[in-house]
């Protein structure tokens, strides 16, 4: 019988992993606000507004969250974002050393992946030639392929787990009937 509980409470714990990952739906996605016209400059201070969209739709007001730059030569810098205005909007005072091509991404809160914005072309200083142009970022989310393979695992377990305590249950029927 005890072996019966310890199997119950392990498929009940796997079933729990699985309601997790079917309410997390997409998870949270970051949309920019509108960025200068005259795109960005190297040594220059910008504050960029940033929205966070739980399922894409519903402002998520996160713990924590910052705006990650990275360069080509991997170096990475952090600004962190301040609540501004309407719900699940903030502002993080970004600032791009020298002209060239980063990678950036937001941190959405402890719970949600963070977003990965895609590229961004800094242009020179402003008083120096600016050919460079500014690519849009990325408007799709971060493939996370651990997240989706959490899910499948759960699910075996909790398949395995009904199999093996419907195997039980049976087999205590029986002795219990032979009896």
């Amino acid at each position: 019988m005890r072996r019966i509980s310890i199997l119950a409470v392990g498929t009940l714990l796997a079933l729990a992993a699985l309601a997790g990952t079917a309410f997390a739906k997409e998870g949270a996605v970051t949309k920019l606000d509108q960025l200068p016209p005259g795109g960005l400059h190297a040594g220059q201070t910008y504050p960029i507004g940033y929205q966070i969209l739980m399922d894409g739709v519903e402002p998520y007001k996160a713990d924590t969250t910052e705006i990650l730059i990275r360069n080509t030569t991997g170096k990475a810098l952090s600004y962190p974002g301040t609540a501004n205005g309407a719900a699940g909007h903030y502002v993080a005072k970004v600032y791009f050393p020298a002209a060239g091509t980063y990678t950036w991404q937001v941190t959405q809160g402890s719970f949600f992946a963070p977003f990965d914005l895609g590229t961004i072309t800094v242009q020179a200083p402003a008083g120096s030639s600016a050919n460079d142009s500014q690519t849009a970022p990325a408007s799709s989310p971060v493939n996370e392929p651990i997240a989706q393979g959490i899910g499948f695992v759960a699910a075996l377990i909790a398949i395995g787990g009904a199999v093996r305590l419907t195997q039980l249950v049976r087999t205590q029927r029986r002795i219990t009937a032979a009896a």
